[in-house]
């Protein structure tokens, strides 16, 4: 995610779906029951949402300007609650200030670069302050709603995802209604175009979004805490990190270039939370991609047993797209442990007692092996070697980060809460913190 659901397909099935950060997030809070988001996008335009509890106003349009001086002008014809238009504002490294005096005698900005992105790179119908996703008059010229879909196209969608998971994957039923990002909460990318969602919500047209609608639910579910598995989720309190793009520095020169996620995750610039938010937005997107594999491969198993190998096989290709992000997430995570040893050890030693977070990590490496290792005995009209058919497609993304983690893997070790398991994770938790059951 996540960055929220936006994802890149190639033309072809040849590459998995990847998390774009096309969007850079500011906020303002103007009393406890007020905030103010503001988002840019690359293209140049803006969407900017005032929420209250009982009221969502909202205003987008385009902004011109250089790094430091931004223009903001609106398309809407109400937009008196948007501080930013029709003026000129001042860009800093913090933020946006209204007026640029503030910023060069370095007070606070009053649009504050969002540190959880994760928290607000939603629909912009989701209201930070309730907690969800509210009902709109309209959502015409939404970045995040694409302008002809509907309610109730959506609510089809969501309903079909729920009684697919409780059939063949159950568990995530739950985690759907509990929070539910399907077609018409994101956007799909070919070859870095956006395609609007036909709202078909046929069998034949959803089917094969079960990982991608997995994945990004878990997202909206991971707040103060991150889902395992359905009936699982872990509390954390998050401590002070530093941005997952510093350890390129400890990272070989020709490794960024053949690490598929790289790019989208960790590199220098990204504004996704598993780079701004360091290791907490890493195991946010590490819950994601176990969660959407786990999905997908329990449809595999289950559909092979009703005898349906041709809709197994869809899941178990799916799959494939994903399961590899466990040797890469692995591998970003043993980086920040050993980047932040080496230059921010109270970071490190904070992140070393945060046993919550640690329980976390165990948990969902734990299963993460689990399930590529119960894929390789799914049978596809007695190959036994479908899974690995469809996974050695992707072994160019998994051998180098393989090979890197036996340098590394001593970061993970120490990291671990050896012996800590599903049934037994209670026993390691935190006193004080609650579980989700």
């Amino acid at each position: 995610m996540n960055l929220f659901a936006i994802f890149l397909f190639a033309q072809t099935a040849k590459h998995p779906p990847v998390v774009v950060p096309d969007v850079v997030i500011y906020t303002q809070k103007t009393s406890k029951r007020t905030v103010n988001v503001l988002k840019l996008y690359p293209d140049n335009s803006y969407n900017f949402c005032r929420y209250k509890a009982t009221k969502i106003q909202r205003d987008t349009g385009t902004y011109k300007g250089n790094r430091k001086k931004l223009t903001f002008i609106s398309s809407e014809r109400r937009h008196s609650f948007n501080p930013l238009t029709k003026k000129s504002v001042f860009k800093g490294k913090k933020g946006i200030y209204l007026k640029s005096t503030r910023g060069r005698m370095g007070r606070n900005p009053d649009f504050q670069l969002t540190k959880d992105p994760l928290e607000y790179n939603k629909p912009w119908n989701y209201n930070p302050i309730t907690k969800r996703l509210e009902e709109v008059a309209s959502a015409i010229g939404s970045k995040d709603i694409p302008i002809a879909y509907n309610t109730n196209a959506i609510n089809s969608a969501k309903q079909y995802f729920i009684n697919i998971t409780d059939r063949y994957a159950n568990g995530y039923n739950k985690v759907l209604e509990n929070e539910y990002s399907g077609p018409g909460l994101y956007t799909t990318y070919v070859n870095g175009k956006p395609i609007p969602w036909n709202q078909d919500t046929s069998d034949a047209a959803l089917f094969s979004e079960l990982n991608t609608v997995v994945h990004e639910s878990v997202h909206m579910n991971n707040s103060n805490h991150y889902v395992i598995v359905p009936g699982i989720a872990i509390p954390v309190n998050r401590t002070e990190t530093c941005r997952t793009s510093e350890f390129s520095l400890i990272v070989p020169k020709d490794l960024p270039q053949q690490i598929f996620r790289w790019g989208t995750y960790v590199s220098k610039g990204s504004t996704a939370s598993s780079n701004i938010s360091g290791i907490y937005g890493l195991m946010d997107e590490f819950s994601a991609y176990m969660n959407g594999t786990k999905a997908s491969l329990m449809a595999a198993a289950k559909l092979v047993s009703e005898g349906n190998h041709t809709k197994a096989d869809i899941q178990l290709d799916h799959a494939s797209r994903t399961y590899f992000a466990w040797y890469e997430f692995r591998l970003f995570t043993a980086w920040y442990l050993h980047y932040t040893h080496q230059n921010h050890r109270e970071i490190y030693n904070k992140t070393m007692e945060n046993n919550n977070l640690r329980l976390t990590y165990t948990l969902i490496d734990n299963e993460f092996e689990k399930i590529i290792g119960d894929a390789n005995r799914i049978c596809i009209n007695g190959n036994c070697d479908a899974w690995k058919n469809h996974a050695e497609r992707f072994k160019k993304y998994s051998d180098p980060c393989i090979k890197e983690l036996i340098k590394e893997e001593k970061w993970l070790t120490e990291f671990r809460l050896q012996g800590a398991t599903l049934q037994n994770y209670r026993d390691y938790l935190t006193p004080g913190l609650t579980a989700s059951n």
